[in-house]
């Protein structure tokens, strides 16, 4: 075993949260302006991960959720993030060790994949549970001012002939852009050959480079009119809903379908609860209106918004809220019960800032419940 304790257990909590397994912390050298190594000061909390070994993959391999489709190696969300896999030595070895254990499960490999040698496609496309999830972000002019090291030719050649589980695009801002790119796609049959095309939003956090936040923000100003667009051209195209409005409906349902899920949870637990409870719904931006909209006619139950600060910018999901935000910004007059989202914490039941939900219980005299 090459990791400490704190290693270790930084890298059991990444599988066990989110079904990624980080194999090491090497920076990518990509430059992609979405990078959050240097900016982000909250992922300076987790150690940096060595390059693994076999021993440690198939010792991470037991904390993967069992009910999970996918198993992801290589960048986490919060250890080791934004690296790229295939500067891992053995991450062939790795992928073909990750196919047989898991036979019944999806092998995934998120890259740009600038490090992919061409000369091992033909291996990766014998793996049959084996996919790669390419951030394409866009072929098109602005692509070198987001991925510096852009590696346009061998992109070209992955596209063509890599085995492709998903193929993400980056809306830049520019409806040409978005138009070009998934004409390319369709003209490279990859529609044919993935999972999925997903169209993201590009999002920027309060320390992000100027240069993202420039970018973003043109994104975010013409992504409604995006989405409108792509739903009438493509639709079997699907993109990220940033926030739950009636505009994103269509090209990818499954944000609403959790949503209405959520909600009919929740107020299942609230009927069961004591007469005159006071319940307070902590929601972050994305869900807010949705949710408010829900529960508008239940009288004991209050919605409220509580929004990113810690990352700030265009940050909008329930996976960043903190306790520290909802210190800030939830003052309630009345208040039993909190329902809090479930995505707020990780796998050994803390925040983003390591406080378990009884810190927040005994600051607020409530009970909570994660729902």
């Amino acid at each position: 075993m090459k990791l400490n304790k704190e290693q270790f257990d930084a890298f059991r909590m990444e599988i066990a949260t989110f079904g990624n397994v980080p194999i090491l912390s090497q920076y990518c050298g990509i430059g992609c302006v979405f990078c959050k190594v240097h900016t982000d000061s909250y992922l300076g909390h987790y150690p940096k991960i060595p390059m693994i070994d076999k021993e440690d993959l198939l010792e991470g391999f037991k904390f993967i959720n069992p009910k999970v489709n996918y198993v992801r190696l290589g960048a986490g969300v919060l250890v080791a993030p934004h690296t790229d896999p295939f500067l891992h030595p053995d991450i062939y070895e790795f992928i073909k060790i990750a196919s047989e254990y898991f036979p019944e499960k999806k092998i995934t490999t998120v890259t740009t994949g600038a490090y992919i040698r061409e000369d091992k496609l033909d291996y990766l496309n014998s793996i049959q549970n084996f996919g790669i999830d390419l951030s394409l972000i866009t072929m098109q002019r602005k692509r070198e001012s987001i991925i510096p090291r852009s590696e346009r030719m061998r992109t070209m050649e992955l596209l063509k002939r890599a085995p492709l589980n998903k193929c993400t695009l980056m809306f830049t801002g520019d409806i040409d852009d978005i138009k070009r790119d998934l004409e390319l796609l369709y003209s490279l049959n990859v529609h044919k050959r993935v999972r999925q095309i997903l169209v993201r939003r590009m999002e920027h956090t309060a320390t992000s480079q100027p240069k993202l936040k420039e970018l973003s923000s043109q994104c975010i100003e013409h992504y409604e009119e995006c989405i409108s667009w792509v739903k009438d051209n493509y639709p079997e195209v699907i993109f990220t809903v940033p926030i739950l409005k009636d505009v994103f409906r269509g090209g990818n349902n499954e944000y609403f379908i959790d949503a209405d899920y959520r909600i009919e949870n929740q107020k299942e637990i609230v009927m069961n609860m004591p007469e005159g409870t006071i319940v307070n719904l902590i929601n972050p931006l994305s869900g807010y209106d949705y949710f408010t909209k829900a529960f508008e006619n239940i009288p004991n139950v209050k919605t409220n918004l509580i929004q990113n600060h810690l990352y700030g910018g265009s940050v909008s999901v329930a996976g960043l809220l903190n306790h520290r935000d909802i210190r800030e910004q939830f003052n309630p007059e009345q208040n039993d019960v909190m329902i809090l989202p479930s995505e707020m914490y990780n796998a050994d039941g803390l925040d983003l800032l390591g406080e378990p939900v009884s810190a927040l219980e005994e600051y607020y005299n409530a009970k909570i419940i994660l729902a």
